[in-house]
């Protein structure tokens, strides 16, 4: 199984979002049609944020005893 890398895609999210805020700058019939698409974008960023959140808590540390 691949383990997914959220930072590479939280990268590749971050720009996509600017790729298409500075497209809809542009003009008024592009930030139209590129507005629901930067919404989802926005809302996938967070539950990517959310989940590297988690994982990172999920992760405690083993305490090793040695006796001895």
């Amino acid at each position: 199984m691949r383990e997914i890398d959220y930072n590479a895609l939280l990268t590749n999210l971050n720009e996509m979002i600017n790729t298409l805020e500075y497209d809809s700058m542009r003009s008024a019939g592009k930030a139209k049609l590129n507005s629901l698409s930067i919404a989802s974008l926005y809302t996938l960023k967070d539950k990517y944020e959310k989940t590297i959140q988690q994982n990172s808590k999920a992760t405690p540390k083993k305490e090793v005893r040695i006796d001895g």
